[in-house]
């Protein structure tokens, strides 16, 4: 058959591949309207990142002048001066180290804790699991005051500790919540298993049921990682003025009453949102579906 078709082909034409037909979308007048309404959205959210940093290239005296103009040329000074006129170098360490001990230490404990609650069973598993929910509607500002006065009184005001600790208390309810629901859908069979095979609970729980907790794990860490970075509040009340504090708290400081260092401002509050862009960019497919699988899950 391919013979044939090649002689039906004239001596100087080139033989032409087939093409499929491809009929082209429309888009409807909603679609129209949709994609219209979330450039203008996307427009709104990146207009303020895209004035800091632009303004991160500019000088003092130009961003007075003209706040609204933009870079005569692109230099690195205000990023250089960022880390030799302030402390945000510390602060960038001290953010990282909350940021960083925190998380770890809620996936070492949260998960575990919420297992035994579901597997233990009995009224005692019950009321524990009530008392972390209750800790989800207490607000802060009612705890802030016993908090601040406790770590005073044991020498752990204006520490790193006594940041983590408080992250990881108002953050361990969440936690228990999500992977409670979770752990509910894994098949208990399973652990059953590993039981007759001799492992114990503290085994069968890192080398069978954790793994199967990826997902909401991955879904648990970004929520709390970016939360820890951008948190401002409670670094500010329980670090004083001694400490550099976090990212955040520095960059509050270099506003001042009469003069603020507007140029200053700007770069610190670009280098601080890279990190954040960064870690939702490189997981947002493993946060997506973890909270999808624990929505099913619950």
């Amino acid at each position: 058959m391919s013979t044939e078709t090649e002689l039906l082909v004239a001596p100087g034409e080139k033989r032409q591949k087939p093409r499929r037909d491809r009929t082209r979308k429309k888009l409807t007048p909603g679609q129209i309207v949709v994609m219209v309404v979330l450039a203008v959205l996307v427009l709104i959210v990146a207009s303020p990142v895209l004035y800091a940093l632009l303004n991160s290239f500019r000088s003092y005296s130009e961003i007075t002048m003209d706040p609204m103009g933009l870079p005569t040329e692109f230099t690195l000074d205000n990023y250089i001066q960022l880390f030799q006129q302030t402390d945000y170098g510390e602060a960038l360490v001290n953010t990282l180290i909350i940021t960083v001990a925190t998380v770890v230490l809620l996936v070492a404990i949260v998960p575990m804790a919420a297992y035994g609650i579901e597997r233990v069973g009995g009224r005692t598993s019950r009321w524990i699991y009530v008392l972390f929910i209750a800790g989800l509607m207490i607000p802060f500002q009612v705890r802030m005051i016993p908090l601040v006065k406790g770590f005073d009184d044991v020498g752990l005001y204006s520490t790193l500790t006594s940041v983590i600790l408080v992250h990881l208390g108002g953050a361990a309810s969440f936690g228990i919540l999500l992977y409670c629901s979770f752990i509910k859908g894994i098949p208990i069979e399973v652990e059953e298993a590993a039981s007759i095979d001799g492992a114990g609970k503290f085994r069968t729980f890192w080398s069978i049921v954790f793994p199967m907790l990826l997902p909401v794990t991955s879904a648990f860490v970004i929520i709390q990682a970016l939360g820890l970075w951008n948190d401002f509040f409670i670094p500010l009340v329980f670090l004083d003025s001694s400490s550099a504090g976090t990212i955040n708290v520095a960059i509050n400081r270099m506003v001042g009453l009469l003069t603020s260092q507007w140029q200053l401002i700007y770069t610190g509050a670009i280098l601080a949102i890279i990190p954040s862009v960064a870690i939702f960019a490189a997981f947002q497919r493993y946060f997506i579906k973890g909270m999808s699988v624990g929505a099913v899950k619950g």
